[in-house]
């Protein structure tokens, strides 16, 4: 699983995430920029091995990154037996990555909150943290019934209401 924990401390360093400086980390990373929207002044969608990156929203941005996700398959005998089993396989990932944040760049710099830090987004498990005063999240969510399940690692802007 690609480790990103320096991308995150440069990522949380920056005074305000915008397009186009985290675009800046992830290429100076050697990320590879996928797709740009035309709308957009940077590339929306990274690549780096078997990870993506997807920047979300205008300015202030939200940077998402998955490091492991599995599609659901629809000619499953029992589709709701295997997304339970996907849910497991990604939770049992989860604290290897949360352990790799908290030992790694970031490491003296996370923040544990009480607050719900998920921005209203539905995790079936996460841990969330306050970094220079923006919310670090890592967790396992499932959008939707065509979306596959996956581990993500979210880092945005510190009011968890403004993304």
């Amino acid at each position: 699983m690609v480790d990103v924990t320096e991308e995150l401390s440069r990522l949380s360093d920056l005074d305000r995430l915008t397009g186009q400086a985290v675009e800046a980390v992830l290429a100076a990373s050697g990320w590879e920029g996928e797709r740009r929207n035309p709308a957009k002044e940077w590339a929306t969608t990274w690549r780096r091995g078997d990870a993506g990156t997807w920047i979300q929203g205008d300015g202030p941005v939200e940077v998402e990154f998955t490091l492991w996700f599995r599609e659901v398959a629809d000619e499953w005998p029992d589709p709701d037996a295997y997304l339970d089993d996907l849910y497991d396989i990604a939770a049992t990932e989860l604290p290897a990555v949360v352990s790799q944040l908290q030992s790694g760049a970031l490491g003296t710099r996370l923040e544990v909150s009480d607050e719900d830090l998920t921005g209203g987004a539905d995790f079936t498990d996460h841990t969330a943290w306050r970094v220079s005063g923006k919310v670090l999240l890592a967790g396992v969510k499932h959008d939707d019934t065509e979306a596959p399940v996956q581990l993500v690692v979210v880092l945005r802007e510190g009011d968890v209401r403004a993304c």
